[in-house]
Formats: C-alpha cells, structure tokens, sequence
C-alpha cells in the first residue's frame, strides 16, 4: 500500500511539473507574438535640405544715378513643391555697403527697429519675394561693395545651419561733373550718415561686444547723447556725454561702448546712434548712425 502511494504521488507531482512548464512556454510563445507584432517605430522622412536650397533662386542687381544706389534682390521658388520661408523677426533681409578702403558706408537696418516676433514668406512654385531698397545722397564718388542678404532661419520649418541666400556686387558712383570744387569743399566731414553739422572724424574699433569710438562733436554745452541697438533690442537706452568744449568749438572724444557677450545678435548689425536734443522741444537732433559691429550666422 505504501508503494502504490508513493508511486501515486511521483505520478502527481510529474504532471504538475509539466502543466507548469507547458504554462510557461505559452507565456513565452505569446511575448515573442506580441514581439513580433508590433509594429516597427515609424521614422519621420529626412528632409532633403540641400534640394530645398536648390530650388529657391537668388537674383541681386544694382542700379546707380549720380547720387543713389538702388538694390534690387529676390527669392523664386523655381521647384514645383510650395516652400514657407521662416525668419526670427520682422527683419527679413539686410543690405550693407563698403567702401573701397572697406569701412562700413551703409547699413539698411541701422536707423530701424524690428519686432522680435517670428515671421514666413510662402512661396508656391514660380512665386518671387523681391526687395527694393534705395540709399540716397551719396556724396563720395567712387567704387564700392554691396552686400544684400535674405536673413532666413527656417525652410518649411527645418532650420539652417548658415544662410545661403547672400550676393556681394560692386558698383561705381560717378563724379558729377557739375559739382564745383566750392560744392564739395561743402560736404559734411562725417563719414556716417547723418547732416554732419556736430560730429566728424569718427572711427570704430574693437569687436565682440567691446568697442571704442573717436572723434570730433560740436555740441551745445559741450554735450551729446548715445544709444545702441541691433536692430531687435536697445542694447544702451539714451545716454548723456560730456566733451571738454562746447560749441562754436570742436572736442575730441572718446566713447567706450561694452554689450555683454550674451546680449549680443545672433544676426545684424549692432549700431551706434550719436545725437543731441532740440533745445525747443527735446526731439533728436544732428543724429549719425555709426555701424558697430555686422553679426551673421556662423557656416
């Protein structure tokens, strides 16, 4: 009887050694069919980036009168996709002039303000955004270089690691022959914009956000204001200077103009505004625009 009990329970403890193995392997058997069931992760298609490039055409002439430049860019979306062009501010496009001896003569952006909100141009196939920009009473005749640039950021939301859209032209400002040699002994002596009447002789040096200018101010009591921006932010709000003498005489000055590192532009131009206040009503008065600094993005 013994025997027979013993024999019956090997018996029962074999069986449910085998149920639980056969459990074990359906769970098995069922993990590796829902892993091979699922569906493989879907993978967003790569952006063809450099076709997007090609397609977009960049055209830039410059036209010129005795005293005035005209330049006249676009963007033609010459593939047969709609492209949606994206920019980091109301700032689309810049356009900067050197002269022969390489100093900044012109900037587009320098006497304007930008709202940092983002900004598109859509473009379907055959569609062209062109710009025409003029810089008037040119006073230096001479050769000099155009610099017109489409500031986008994005292409169909894919963002660029430089801007390709950049054309450098030259062109010539004639002498007039009717100009005298009492007219141009006339001219102002500031190699900036403005009328000249207070402030001539000035220079910039320095880079990255540290900056020295001299010059010359002829200034009512012997003051002056500044202020900086980058055509996105006031980097200096207006700011009182003092010279040695005031007017009928010239001082020489020297301003030292420091923009943190992390306030500086990712693109434009960092400028520099000198002007004094109308005695009369406050407004500005004899302002010149002095280019600081171009930012572009990096290639």
């Amino acid at each position: 009887m013994k025997k027979f009990l013993a024999i019956l329970l090997g018996a029962l403890m074999l069986s449910l050694a085998a149920c639980a193995n056969e459990t074990e392997n359906e769970a098995s058997g069922e993990e590796k069919d829902d892993q091979m069931t699922e569906e493989p992760s879907e993978q967003e298609p790569e952006v063809d980036m450099e076709g997007l490039i090609e397609q977009i055409a960049m055209d830039a002439t410059v036209d010129t009168t005795a005293d005035t430049a005209t330049f006249n860019f676009s963007l033609e979306n010459a593939g047969e996709e709609p492209v949606t062009l994206g920019f980091t501010s109301s700032q689309k496009y810049e356009v900067q002039v050197k002269n022969e001896a390489g100093e900044s003569a012109y900037t587009f952006s320098a006497d304007k303000m930008f709202t940092q909100a983002l900004t598109t141009e859509e473009l379907a196939q055959g569609d062209v955004f062109d710009v025409k920009e003029t810089w008037t009473g040119i006073e230096k005749p001479g050769t000099y270089e155009a610099t017109m640039t489409f500031l986008v950021n994005t292409i169909n939301d894919q963002p660029l690691e430089a801007n390709p859209f950049q054309v450098t032209q030259s062109f010539t400002i004639e002498e007039d022959e009717e100009k005298g040699e009492g007219s141009e002994k006339e001219a102002p002596t500031s190699h900036h914009d403005g009328d000249g009447q207070a402030f001539r002789d000035l220079t910039v040096t320095g880079e990255n956000g540290s900056y020295v200018v001299n010059g010359e101010a002829r200034v009512f009591e012997g003051s002056f204001l500044y202020s900086v921006e980058d055509g996105h932010n006031v980097q200096i709000e207006p700011t009182a200077f003092q010279v040695d003498e005031g007017a009928p005489s010239w001082s020489a000055f020297e301003l030292k103009i420091d923009i943190p590192e992390e306030d500086l532009p990712m693109f434009g131009t960092l400028t520099l505004t000198l002007f004094e206040e109308s005695a009369q009503d406050g407004s500005p008065t004899n302002v010149n625009y002095i280019p600081l600094e171009n930012f572009q993005p990096e290639e």
